[in-house]
């Protein structure tokens, strides 16, 4: 759920996340977000290439940047290479 939400203890939390994604072929994706987190003072994107080789089994190229969102000062950056295989023993 995105927006504000009042835990239990009054403590006020907002996540926000608007999310695209692009079909290019039916084995070539892409999806990006963007995450707010005023709690933990975060703004993280997020970008992921996703190539279906065949079925169940999937490369995928992952960048994510984390930012404090006062700021804008960058936290962390991220480049992840994941590669699934299906065995269908």
């Amino acid at each position: 759920m995105d927006g504000s939400i009042k835990t239990t203890s009054g403590v006020e939390l907002w996540l926000i996340t608007p999310k695209l994604d692009f079909t290019f072929t039916n084995k070539l994706f892409f999806t990006t977000f963007i995450q707010y987190n005023k709690q933990l003072s975060n703004l993280n994107i997020n970008a992921r290439l996703q190539w279906r080789y065949k079925p169940a089994s999937d490369l995928f190229l992952v960048y994510t940047d984390n930012y404090f969102s006062d700021n804008l000062l960058a936290k962390n950056r991220a480049v992840v290479l994941k590669f699934t295989y299906w065995w269908n023993l």
